[in-house]
């Protein structure tokens, strides 16, 4: 048997489990700086674009803190070198580019470099080490700027002494950090007033597009791809082709909160905090939008026992999604044939782990549980998905 699955997320040692071994592995946390200033969700260390579109080549920022584990969020202290700053899913550091006021910081590969050393000081700053008589910290700028519903500044070099505090202390990604509850009221009032990052959208609450116009584009092809593709390296899957109830089901999931309010659900969680940026008519357009996507059905990354894997699939699947795979809207079953193999395999383990429908208000994961429980071993979800891989998706 072979098995191909991307990374991460997704190789049998660390993939399937992924999402169960971070409650067990401290995988890091936001920075995030101690006073909101004009945040009220706080601001955190991040880099520009986001998912398939982020720019390690770009100074980092902050931006509006973000729940969950995000890659370009996600920082660790002390690591791989006590004094460093590090971003585990690129394995990149952060590094001065020259100790003097307003230089700026850059990300580099880990090294021995002086200006990736940091003193963590006991008033919650954070000191550039060197043998000078100034001190200079990591600060963040003056001025805030907005992108969509949330705001960002940049970050720089800044006199330790001579600079306002809020803009120089912070609270460190260290396992058992406690981090500022958020004013969710205010939250609600700012945007709802269209205050910073606007009414779920643009300035003044218009959408964000991408370059060729509609909504998805920018806020969607990141992830998914402009194609409605999916993108393993952000564990997207494939959702062109899908039907069009079945996404507005999983989208109200994630409104919800029965979708990817489980801490442990890395990705998801991303997904949940991202919907809730969008009004229901945006979401809506996103659903009909990708029904407008070229249907090429997902390349196929997993090899097992195909034979074992069509028994299994009768005894189990077949009812409610299908014999040929196309699933069901009368018994609420998705369509699997031509869809992202490694997804299929990662949401059985979830469904079997307790990570998805284990809510009270999600009926048709509830329904979904016994089923991805009924297969016998962990064997049998890559033997189950690899039969699903020989189902053509237009017969």
């Amino acid at each position: 048997m072979r098995v191909i699955i991307p990374r991460l997320a997704l190789s049998l040692a660390i993939g399937l489990f992924g999402t169960i071994l971070q409650a067990q592995e401290f995988i890091g946390g936001n920075f995030m700086l101690r006073a909101p200033m004009d945040e009220p969700k706080h601001y955190c260390l991040d880099l520009d674009g986001y998912a398939s579109t982020i720019d390690t080549g770009a100074p980092p920022i902050v931006h509006s803190c973000k729940e969950g584990w995000w890659r370009d969020g996600t920082y660790k202290v002390d690591y791989p070198q006590p004094g460093q700053i590090y971003l585990p899913d690129f394995d990149l550091c952060l590094e001065a580019t020259s100790l003097q006021d307003n230089a700026a910081f850059k990300l580099d590969a880990c090294s021995d470099a002086s200006l990736q050393k940091f003193n963590f000081r006991e008033d919650q700053k954070v000191e550039l080490r060197s043998d000078s008589a100034d001190k200079f910290c990591l600060a963040v700028g003056e001025e805030s700027g907005r992108t969509g519903a949330n705001l960002r500044r940049t970050t720089r070099v800044a006199s330790c002494d001579d600079t306002d505090e809020k803009y120089t202390q912070w609270i460190l990604p260290r396992e058992g950090a406690v981090y500022p509850a958020v004013d969710h009221e205010r939250v609600i009032a700012q945007e709802g007033q269209g205050g910073p990052g606007g009414a779920r959208g643009a300035p003044g609450g218009a959408p964000r597009r991408g370059p060729q116009g509609h909504l998805y584009v920018g806020a969607c092809s990141p992830c998914h791809g402009k194609s409605g593709e999916g993108y393993a390296g952000e564990q997207s899957p494939k959702i062109s082709g899908q039907e069009d109830w079945y996404l507005s089901r999983q989208l109200a999931g994630f409104v919800a909160d029965y979708r990817g309010a489980h801490d442990n659900e890395r990705w998801a969680k991303q997904m949940n905090f991202h919907v809730k940026d969008f009004t229901q008519a945006q979401l809506d357009s996103f659903v009909t939008y990708i029904g407008t996507l070229e249907d090429a059905p997902s390349e196929p990354s997993i090899e097992a026992d195909e034979v074992r894997g069509q028994q299994l699939y009768a005894a189990t699947c077949s009812a409610c999604h299908g014999e040929n795979g196309m699933g069901n809207a009368e018994l609420n079953s998705p369509r699997l044939a031509g869809m992202t193999d490694w997804y299929m395999v990662t949401a059985l383990q979830k469904f079997r782990a307790g990570l998805r429908g284990h809510q009270p208000d999600d009926t048709y994961g509830l329904q979904m549980t016994p089923f991805a429980k009924a297969l016998p071993d962990e064997q049998s979800l890559l033997d189950v998905v690899a039969y699903i891989n020989t189902l053509s998706p237009n017969p």
